[in-house]
C-alpha cells in the first residue's frame, strides 16, 4: 500500500489497529466506495455492518455516508 492510500494518522497507531483500520477500508472499498470516503468511514468507525444493509438494499453511496457518519 503505498503512502497515498493509507490513513492520514496511519503511522500514529498500533500494528493492530492499523490492521483493522486497513481491513475496513478494504470492505469499504469492495462496497464501492472511493479511496477517502473509505478512509474517512475506517477510521470513523462508522458501523460497517450498518453501511453493508444501506448499500445492499440500494441506497446511494453519498447518503449512506451522511447517515453513517
Amino acid at each position: 500500500m503505498s503512502t497515498a492510500e493509507r490513513h492520514p494518522q496511519h503511522d500514529e497507531l498500533s500494528h493492530e489497529d492499523r490492521r483493522v483500520i486497513d481491513w475496513r477500508y478494504d470492505q469499504f472499498r469492495a462496497l464501492g466506495f472511493g479511496d477517502e470516503d473509505s478512509w474517512l468511514l475506517a477510521g470513523a468507525s462508522a458501523d460497517l455492518h450498518l453501511v453493508r444493509t444501506l448499500v445492499g438494499t440500494g441506497c446511494p453511496q453519498h447518503l449512506a455516508l451522511r447517515i453513517v457518519l
